[in-house]
């Protein structure tokens, strides 16, 4: 059935998957975890559900959803939890929306005589169109089970790159043949007869010859076979990652649908104009800016568009216009919205802001017009008067600004009082692989997207431009600004500055343009970015990682994050040694992507680091001495932290022993039971910022055991 006559094909899936994560919330809940966490995400999917509902004319599942929608409001806003008998009455009216659902899914009863007839129909229309050739059938693709498969093919290119080595090992082996032949064909001495000795070196350079033909033969098979099996493996790859790739003109139809159904609601009229539907995005990263844009046109509608007598009363058609532009930037693709409305009246942010204790009154009037426009993507943030069923409850801008983060992407927004209001939204073009360019700084390998890189050059120190603690330097006419990586992760490496930069300039779109120094370029290559652990503390710059060939983990830089501190930040001025004494930490965790991710940043920062994968493990290394440091996980099979944490106490010559404990778990009783169990220091890893944890670490060896 073709998408006109199916105008529920999009919304199904879309209703199956919030109805899902609405059930799963509720069951936690119901399990008595995560309330705080968990209520504002069932608050949003109830939301999105009755917009998607209503979108699609479905107003019995919208007045379900508004139903859930209005009795989580009173919790969402108190932070009370949900008691467990209305969790069940929760759970009792999401299973009807999933049978109303699936009723939508049923295809309506034909009679007979009309079943027959279609068949009629079915069969002549199969006659007289019979292709002539091969048919292409459409299939839908489970992205989990296509994500296995991308991974699987491209670890196998990185895997396949390794083996390289063995058509070294293969030469080096054919050199040692060559050896061995002008050994056995030097004067030797034997006790045997000249004719036998003649026979013996016969048969031993015979052997000899076909060993080294051999290996002749086998590096030579092995390096044609691997150049071979590599290039089909990337085909396979590239080919694998374009059945991710969904056109963006399927957003199209429901943003429109979206539009019009919010228009309708509060008597207004609007035109929806879209351009560059043939531009192909992630479906992962797709089904996300979808959600995000419906919330944009909706608070559009509200919020930007005057009705049509207060649009012919200042001279504009009575029709709005909301436009969605899509454009591709090498990697990433740009979705920019535009209304031509009344735009953001900034007084009401500000009242809005002070009244809500987002700011206080002295803080909205330092802010400057973008400052204030930002406020509009604070949670719960929303200037209506009245709550309506198309806003004011405050679930907006907020999504968008959370599905941007998630992508590590970036959003910017503009308004004109009277002309209107522009969003625009940049995110990454695919999840899967990306080529990447290898950079050394401070002694640790790092990956930068290639698409973000608009140049590169080799520049001595002297061309860097310092004013006070600023630095900037000159390229293609333009004076950009400058900061070593480094500094802008946070790390010392050697604490010598180079007497030459490799300079990347790297360009994000809207982010801007700026430029950060390393040591070497490493050449470039294709990888598979992979988010990190939910048990790794959040890293502002990282937005993934990656595994080299001899399984090391590699962090793969967020662009846009790091133009944004180039501009705005500071290294501390010209160069300056930072010397740091070499201590010895251990780093116990029982995740392997967590104690490598922990190591690099350390070990960049100029520390020795130890690894142990179990409290059990890091107890009996920590016994043997010489740390200065014990950074440990609360949360571990076997003894725990904190258990490993008593047993040091009680131990007379460890006692001074500083313990770093690093953990999600965030309450002041979870702190609690650190410190009574003896931690020097507790981080919260939603709350980690390295900068800091650095400054945590060189404070606690200084000045030894110091309690939080």
């Amino acid at each position: 059935m073709s998408l006109d006559n199916d105008p529920y094909r999009y919304f199904r899936i879309e209703a199956r998957e919030l109805i899902e994560q609405l059930t799963q919330g509720l069951f936690t809940l119901a399990d008595g975890e995560g309330s705080a966490q968990v209520m504002p995400e069932l608050f949003r999917y109830a939301h999105t559900l009755k917009g998607a509902a209503r979108v699609v004319g479905q107003v019995p599942l919208a007045e379900m959803a508004h139903a859930v929608e209005d009795a989580l409001s009173p919790y969402r806003n108190s932070g009370q939890a949900l008691p467990v008998d209305s969790v069940h009455e929760f759970l009792r009216l999401v299973g009807q929306m999933a049978e109303a659902l699936d009723a939508l899914d049923a295809p309506p009863p034909v009679s007979a005589e009309t079943a027959q007839a279609q068949e009629a129909v079915a069969a002549v229309a199969a006659a007289v169109a019979a292709p002539e050739g091969p048919s292409s059938e459409v299939v839908r693709v489970e992205l989990a089970r296509l994500d296995t498969l991308l991974e699987g093919l491209s670890e196998a290119v990185v895997q396949l790159g390794g083996l390289r080595g063995v058509v070294e090992a293969l030469a080096q082996a054919q050199h040692g043949a060559n050896s061995l032949i002008e050994q056995l064909t030097a004067p030797v001495a034997s006790s045997g007869s000249p004719a036998e000795r003649a026979r013996w070196m016969s048969r031993v350079l015979a052997v000899t010859e076909g060993l080294r033909s051999s290996l002749v033969k086998a590096g030579r098979q092995l390096g044609g076979g691997l150049g071979q099996v590599e290039s089909e493996l990337g085909r396979l790859r590239d080919g694998a990652n374009t059945l991710r790739l969904v056109p963006t003109q399927t957003l199209f139809g429901p943003l429109e649908l979206a539009a019009r159904d919010a228009a309708a609601s509060l008597g207004r009229q609007v035109e929806v104009l879209t351009e560059g539907g043939d531009i192909q995005i992630d479906g992962h990263v797709l089904a996300a800016v979808r959600q995000a844009l419906v919330h944009v046109v909706r608070n559009a509608v509200d919020h930007g568009l005057e009705t049509p007598d207060e649009r012919r009363a200042v001279g504009k058609s009575p029709t709005g216009r909301f436009s969605l532009k899509v454009q591709r930037r090498g990697g990433r693709v740009s979705f920019l919205c535009e209304d031509d409305g009344r735009g953001v009246d900034l007084g009401r942010v500000r009242q809005v802001a002070v009244e809500r204790g987002v700011v206080s009154a002295s803080e909205v009037d330092a802010l400057d017009e973008q400052g204030l426009l930002e406020l509009l993507f604070q949670p719960g943030f929303s200037t209506a008067r009245a709550v309506t069923e198309v806003s004011g409850r405050g679930v907006g801008l907020d999504v968008v600004r959370d599905m941007v983060r998630r992508f590590k992407g970036d959003v910017h927004i503009t308004s004109r009082l009277g002309l209107g209001t522009s969003i625009t939204i940049e995110v990454p073009l695919t999840l899967a692989s990306l080529e990447v360019l290898g950079v050394e700084a401070g002694g640790q390998r790092m990956l930068v997207p290639l698409e973000s890189l608009s140049g590169a050059l080799h520049l001595p120190a002297e061309a860097v431009t310092w004013t006070g603690t600023r630095a900037s330097i000159s390229f293609g006419g333009e004076v950009l600004p400058f900061l070593p990586l480094v500094d802008a992760m946070g790390t010392a490496g050697s604490g010598q500055r180079p007497r030459a930069w490799s300079v990347l300039v790297l360009d994000v779109g809207s982010a801007g343009r700026a430029a950060v120094g390393v040591e070497r370029l490493l050449g470039i290559s294709r990888r598979v970015s992979r988010p990190l652990p939910s048990s790794v503390p959040p890293l502002p710059l990282v937005a993934g990682a990656s595994f080299d060939e001899q399984g090391m983990p590699l962090l793969l830089l967020d662009a846009a994050g790091l133009v944004r501190l180039v501009h705005a930040g500071s290294s501390g001025g010209a160069p300056k040694a930072r010397v740091l004494q070499k201590h010895l930490i251990l780093v116990v965790d029982d995740s392997v992507t967590t104690r490598m991710l922990e190591k690099s940043i350390l070990e960049a920062a100029g520390y020795h680091v130890e690894l142990a994968a179990s409290g059990e493990e890091g107890l009996e290394k920590i016994q043997r001495g010489g740390h200065s440091l014990l950074i440990v996980d609360v949360e571990m099979p076997g003894m725990t932290g904190l258990d490993v944490t008593r047993r040091i106490r009680s131990i007379p010559a460890l006692q001074g022993l500083p313990i770093l404990m690093v953990s999600s778990l965030a309450t002041e009783e979870d702190k609690r039971r650190g410190r009574e169990a003896g931690v020097s220091a507790y981080i919260v890893k939603g709350e980690f910022q390295q900068h800091g944890y650095l400054d945590t670490v060189a404070r606690l060896i200084a000045a030894g055991r110091r309690q939080v």
